[in-house]
């Protein structure tokens, strides 16, 4: 069996497969057409590479305080390739900049499945609180929570943010 190649330019990619085997960001430093497109999980060579661009993630509230710490966490609608892990993100909270996060750990669920540490970690809630203001968060896309994928991101300060730290 002949495994197939990509050429991939500088930049941040991401490797995704249909089987939804979450793989890592890498950093390409030049251009280099020698990029297996293949599945370690699956052993399929159906997947594609997708650049990563630094982009603003927003906050409209502070909850628990988390974006004053140095890591944090964040639930966000499944996306493979903005939600991968080492991808950077530029946070804004209410549009005023906080700094550089980089994607430390992602992991998928569905709503029903976020618990007790996660809700209060990540909004100070209880789950169906937080489940509630989750679904407030995205009223203007039609949604089928019962089967949609959610991100659960914890992300980690590259700079020092403007504000102080909680320690």
């Amino acid at each position: 069996m002949k495994v197939k190649t990509a050429t991939l330019t500088p930049g941040r990619w991401i490797y995704v497969c249909p089987c939804g085997f979450r793989y890592t960001a890498c950093r390409v430093v030049r251009t280099s057409g020698k990029w297996m497109v293949y599945c370690f999980k699956c052993k399929q060579q159906t997947g594609k590479y997708y650049k990563i661009m630094d982009e603003r993630l927003e906050f409209e509230e502070n909850f628990n305080n988390k974006l004053n710490c140095t890591c944090f966490t964040t639930i966000r609608l499944h996306h493979p390739v903005k939600n991968a892990i080492g991808a950077v993100k530029q946070i804004y909270l209410k549009g005023i900049w906080k700094g550089n996060a980089k994607i430390m750990h992602a992991a998928t669920l569905t709503l029903d499945r976020i618990n007790l540490p996660m809700a209060k970690l990540d909004t100070g809630l209880m789950p169906e609180e937080c489940r509630r203001l989750i679904k407030s968060l995205n009223r203007r896309h039609p949604i089928n929570w019962a089967t949609q994928p959610l991100d659960y991101l914890v992300l980690e300060y590259i700079k020092e943010s403007k504000e102080p730290s909680l320690f």
